[in-house]
């Protein structure tokens, strides 16, 4: 039977759900809305035997919802197709109101015929200091400037509106601390709910009602920003102050975002003319450079069509919105749009120089990007939406086995089998459905990896004395005693290369001629059971075997790519440190010398984060079942139950361990600089290939 990770396809499409809008992509829509999509969790299955669960199976309508947090929405808030029918946002403690509508940051600063607030001039007389920087400064000293400039910004925005978000997120505190200062008011009716700021800014009492301003200069100059900017429906005092409290946060939000790009964008003029590339180089790269531009503008534009500005500013860290969700436009192309492909522009800026300083500059805020993404809207988002079904569905049964352990403990601790009552009749038994404790027996905190290691467990202690054998005593023997002689680096490198070789063969071809076997006749399952063993032993067994190959497969690829790097060690020597000093006081391009030798190694390290993080999604919506293939060998669960699914990183791929999931020996290879490791990465892929297909 050809073992496949076929696309998951959805399934179910009556299942009602509700859930709020996110910004750049993320969740959103409103808890008022009924909306359709299989919410379930795909795993590694066969043609003919596919097993998913369905979090319907399991979890209530609400959870459901929660898989659809990564959906996106259509947000009505301007240009809606039914300019009739207000948007309805909803405060943390209930209360409903029209979101007024508000203009986008582009048009409502550089149109001249908008009105123009306080907070707008300022914004625009940052944005001209950045220029006359640009046009005044010695060459040798406004790229310096600028490039101060731009880390102070993008420190600002990923630093600032991260702590920022954080602290209105768990604890509401932006809107806390207006109210708390006099400058914006909270009406009585808003305060029903003492623990709307979870006790920890007023004492545990909630938001104190802001009855007389204590700052009445400064609340008045505030609400005169705020409305000479909105229209005909917006009025100060009907609006909760969470939607008050978020158009002063967009104010700051315009600020730091803006400055960040004008930064950027006049940092990367102070290099245009850095590459003394030939003609036809230059052109190739202008041209790539150009059209990555083109497409991170598509990108934007096309972003904020669909998440509108509520999203775009971060609305649901302050009130909710009722709104329908999407999964449209840019959105279908990559996860996280708004924060992976929406920032290609970094790299076309980078080409159209050919500088880089600026590649590498453009990386480093990138990387900050992700950081933020990782920290403050990922945590929000599980706060706000839910926890996934899949872990709902493993905490479920992870509970349903310890109960189960604890029946049979108290049942074995009675004579008859049968728990009685006081009469000496039979009384009541806890049933756990056969299929749930099947599922919640098999799983017991497995090593995946290095995760959940534990070395008081036989197999987790043999797996590290196996790394420390195979891979961590050969390198550190290597660096320490071999290095320097020619013969025993000629050696080493052999033995690595033969030690990838065997783990390759094993983890593809010997480990899927025991699954095509198991598939066949129940051959592992048999082979337990005919020596005193039973059908679970046989699958935790598997299971450590499957990791053990996982776990060699890296360990042995890195100790080659270690031996490698230092067998080319001397074609890549670097030049003097006179040499270094004087490239980088040129101001042409102060780590071009440097920069052209890093590159490769830097895209090695880039490829192991993205295999990381495939990985990392993969395993998420396959879970422990799906990722050490259940289906093979937990065969008592009902028909109905097995659903395909269509989420997480396979909305994108159809096999994303087939095309993507052996990215980090590629890393590897660029790393170290070696034909060798790039030559068993590309039979990795090939064997990989066929061991998912066959």
């Amino acid at each position: 039977m050809p073992i496949r990770r076929r696309r998951p396809g959805v399934v179910d499409q009556s299942v009602p759900t509700a859930t709020e809008p996110r910004r750049s992509g993320e969740a959103s829509g409103g808890d008022s809305t009924s909306l359709t999509a299989g919410a379930m969790v795909s795993m590694k299955v066969p043609p003919s035997s596919a097993i998913v669960f369905s979090s319907q199976d399991a979890l209530p309508d609400r959870e459901e919802g929660a898989e659809l947090k990564r959906r996106h929405y259509r947000n009505s808030n301007s240009n809606s197709s039914s300019a009739s029918t207000p948007l309805i946002g909803h405060t943390p403690n209930g209360r409903r109101f029209a979101v007024p509508k508000t203009h986008d940051m582009v048009s409502s600063l550089f149109n001249p015929t908008k009105p123009k607030s306080h907070f707008d001039w300022v914004i625009l007389f940052t944005l001209s200091l950045h220029a006359i920087v640009y046009l005044t400064f010695p060459a040798v000293w406004r790229w310096k400037f600028l490039l101060a400039s731009f880390a102070f910004w993008r420190i600002a925005y990923n630093g600032g509106l991260g702590l920022i978000l954080k602290w209105q997120s768990e604890r509401r505190g932006l809107v806390n601390w207006f109210i708390r200062n006099g400058l914006l008011k909270m009406h009585y009716e808003d305060t029903g709910i003492a623990d709307y700021n979870d006790g920890d800014d007023n004492n545990g009492k909630g938001p104190a009602p802001a009855g007389s301003a204590s700052n009445p200069a400064v609340a008045k100059w505030l609400r005169q920003q705020l409305e000479v900017k909105m229209g005909p429906d917006y009025d100060f005092d009907a609006v909760p102050a969470e939607f008050n409290a978020w158009l002063l946060y967009r104010q700051l939000v315009d600020l730091v975002l803006l400055n960040d790009f004008f930064a950027y964008f006049f940092f990367c003029l102070c290099f245009v003319s850095s590459s003394s590339d030939m003609w036809w180089k230059a052109g190739l790269r202008q041209a790539a450079g150009w059209m990555l531009l083109a497409f991170n503008l598509w990108v934007k534009i096309d972003a904020h069509r669909v998440v509108k500005d509520y999203a775009w500013y971060w609305g649901d860290f302050f009130f909710l919105v009722d709104q329908s969700l999407t999964f449209d436009g840019v959105f279908e192309m990559a996860p996280h749009p708004m924060y992976s492909i929406g920032y290609a522009g970094y790299y076309g800026g980078s080409l159209i120089t050919g500088s880089y300083t600026v590649f590498y500059v453009s990386l480093a805020a990138h990387l900050c990007q992700f950081l933020f993404l990782s920290l403050v809207e990922n945590p929000h988002i599980e706060k706000t939406y839910e926890r996934p079904p899949i872990a709902l569905k493993l905490w479920r049964m992870k509970r349903l086995r310890s109960r189960s352990l604890s029946e049979e403990q108290s049942d074995s601790s009675m004579d008859n089998t049968a728990t009685k009552g006081h009469d000496g009749s039979p009384g009541p038994t806890a049933k756990v459905p056969a299929e749930a404790l099947a599922l919640s027996t098999s799983f017991r905190n497995d090593l995946v990896i290095f995760k959940n290691l534990d070395l008081l467990r036989a197999a987790d202690l043999m797996l590290v004395l196996l790394l420390l054998y195979g891979a961590v005593v050969p390198a550190v023997v290597y660096m320490v005693a071999l290095r320097h002689s020619l013969t025993a680096q000629i050696g080493m490198l052999w033995l690595a290369v033969g030690q990838c070789l065997f783990w390759i063969t094993f983890r593809t071809l010997g480990l899927g001629y025991i699954l095509r076997r198991q598939s066949e006749s129940q051959w592992v399952i048999r082979w337990f059971l005919r020596h005193g063993g039973t059908a679970d032993e046989a699958f935790t067994s598997w299971r450590a075997i499957y990791n053990a190959a996982l776990a060699m497969t890296y360990a042995s690829f890195s100790l080659l790519a270690l031996v490698a790097y230092f067998f080319n060690d001397k074609s890549r020597e670097m030049a003097s440190a006179a040499v270094i000093t004087a490239a980088s006081n040129t101001y042409a391009d102060p780590v071009g010398f440097l920069g052209s030798r890093l590159l490769a190694p830097t895209l090695g390290v880039l490829l192991i984060a993205f295999h990381i993080w495939s990985s990392k999604s993969v395993y998420d919506a396959l879970g422990d079942f799906g990722w050490f293939y259940g289906d093979f060998f937990v065969q008592n669960l009902p028909a109905d139950r097995q659903k395909l699914a269509f989420t997480g990183v396979y909305r994108y791929l159809n096999n994303p361990e087939k095309v993507i999931g052996q990215a980090a020996f590629y890393g590897l290879a660029l790393i170290s600089g070696s034909w060798v490791v790039l030559g068993l990465a590309m039979t990795l892929q090939v064997a990989n290939f066929l061991f998912l297909t066959y």
